[in-house]
């Protein structure tokens, strides 16, 4: 790719992540956070305390979107088949530019599904035509997850199912099932346990043909700053192979923190000039599933692999500490009767303005789970 064209260093790029995505609380309406690019991922709910971690007013916070009603978001399952926030105004173009482009694509995308529906005899991409299409004519109205599988499984041929020990069933496959949706028309209804499937009425999307997955690349770029091409396509639920076509042009090489990676020629000043006291000053709790936490690049936010360990575990995601324009901790919230005990583990040691506003993120995620007294510890 040639010589390295700068030399960054992972405060640059945290300060960078930090004002790109809107953690500043410039914004004062949730439509002009600069996050919607990619969306939000939603876990349980998460996504309400992202945007609060981000907006002037946190009480502008909306509602919970219901895919039948006209609204200007939505909850999909999007990238990498997790369910996200989006503007729906966006879907239709969002299932272009998550279509396969061809089997090689559709077998990346469908990642360990791949394996057991070749077993079966299947192709990836005729896997995800047939979803699709099943999909359409099995969720025309809110239906629970467990039934909505249960019809499309019925209309599919039995080589794109397999047994599920979880569920103790044969179903159609977990991830196909996923990523078949949004093409589909069919979104979700959040805050839902069981998970709720619905029409998303007013929102138009389409089976193919791919188009647009550079403009997704491209929104990489400007939220990460710096990334290896295998970073954005882990990402955007793909394999580096698949992506590279993609690539904007002005694509160079760097080193972060002495890590090789990439940026965009055209964002090198912006990088090397990210205003690191400006990213110094918020102190937010934020969820596990922030767009912060989401770059690959891990050793961005920490080196040391038990933080890094504890930050990201398999299961049991805890929330960070936004402090000193980087993760400072992390936080655990428990609900005991009328009491919510936010938890917070330093990993720095916190000055008085940051211990005052952490009692107040604390308190807002208190106000956002509607628990009537909210208690701040710090370990």
């Amino acid at each position: 790719m040639g010589a390295i064209a700068a030399v960054l260093s992972a405060e640059q790029v945290r300060a960078h992540r930090i004002l790109a995505s809107g953690l500043d609380r410039s914004a004062s309406l949730p439509e002009a956070l600069p996050v919607w690019e990619l969306g939000l991922q939603d876990r349980d709910g998460s996504s309400r305390l992202a945007l609060a971690a981000r907006l002037t007013d946190p009480e502008l916070v909306p509602a919970a979107p219901d895919p039948g009603e006209p609204d200007w978001m939505a909850q999909v399952w999007s990238l990498r088949g997790a369910p996200h926030l989006h503007r729906r105004a966006d879907l239709p173009a969002l299932a272009r530019a998550l279509w396969p482009v061809d089997e090689t694509d559709a077998a990346a995308r469908l990642s360990a599904d791949t394996a057991r529906l070749a077993a079966n005899g299947a192709q990836p991409l005729n896997a995800y035509r047939a979803a699709v299409k099943a999909m359409r004519l099995a969720v025309t109205a809110p239906m629970v997850k467990g039934e909505a599988s249960a019809a499309v499984t019925r209309l599919l041929p039995r080589k794109y199912s397999g047994h599920c020990a979880v569920c103790r069933s044969t179903h159609v496959r977990e991830l196909l099932f996923r990523l078949a949706a949004l093409p589909a028309g069919v979104g979700l209804i959040p805050d839902t346990k069981p998970v709720v499937l619905a029409p998303l009425d007013g929102a138009v999307t389409e089976a193919g043909p791919a188009a647009g997955i550079d403009r997704l690349v491209a929104a990489c770029y400007r939220a990460h700053g710096v990334a290896t091409t295998a970073e954005v396509a882990a990402h955007l639920g793909t394999s580096a192979g698949c992506l590279e076509p993609a690539l904007p042009d002005d694509v160079v090489p760097v080193l972060v923190g002495g890590v090789r990676s990439t940026a965009r020629a055209g964002m090198l000043d912006e990088l090397a000039g990210a205003d690191v006291d400006a990213a110094a000053r918020p102190v937010r709790l934020l969820p596990g599933s922030d767009p912060f936490l989401q770059p690959r690049d891990r050793a961005v936010l920490t080196t040391d692999r038990d933080r890094q360990k504890t930050l990201w575990p398999v299961v049991g995601q805890p929330g960070a500490v936004l402090a000193a324009a980087g993760v400072a901790g992390v936080w655990r919230a428990r609900l005991a009767g009328r009491r919510l005990t936010v938890t917070v583990t330093p990993w720095h040691r916190f000055s008085a303005r940051e211990r005052t506003l952490l009692a107040d993120e604390a308190q807002l995620v208190g106000a956002l789970r509607g628990a009537p007294e909210t208690v701040l510890t710090v370990e």
